[in-house]
């Protein structure tokens, strides 16, 4: 659940699929390399491998983040089977402006969209963090 307060404060209320926190944001990256026409000389190689080792640092990491991706895609259907079948808690995240300003752990699938509505109406109606943490 997605909301601005009416002090213009953007609010996010949800579930964290998975039981490690997420990391930073990567940054976007625009595309500055564009094709310049190098040749095939003694100077237009010297650039190419210059470039080339300038380059590796990022392909390694894009390949990290696609193998990364490539993980969660697997893990995140027994994740989700494990926490039905075994009845692990969700937990209930709240964000303001991004940052994680409260958690909390919810048994079972529809204790926590109760959980979500309950927290985002009270956020909604003004409410701060501290009523949400008193009415657990």
């Amino acid at each position: 659940m997605r909301f601005r307060d009416d002090r213009d404060v953007k609010w996010r209320v949800g579930r964290r699929w998975l039981p490690w926190r997420r990391r930073t944001k990567v940054p976007e990256w625009g595309s500055s390399l564009d094709s310049n026409g190098l040749g095939d000389d003694l100077i237009s190689a010297i650039i190419a491998i210059v470039l080339a080792v300038l380059m590796l640092p990022v392909l390694l990491l894009a390949l990290l983040v696609g193998l990364e991706f490539l993980l969660l895609l697997l893990l995140v259907p027994v994740w989700v089977g494990v926490r039905v079948l075994f009845g692990l808690p969700w937990t209930v995240v709240v964000r303001r402006d991004g940052k994680v300003v409260h958690e909390e752990q919810i048994r079972g699938w529809r204790a926590s969209e109760a959980r979500i509505d309950a927290i985002g109406a009270q956020l909604r109606e003004g409410r701060g963090i501290a009523a949400i943490r008193a009415n657990r």
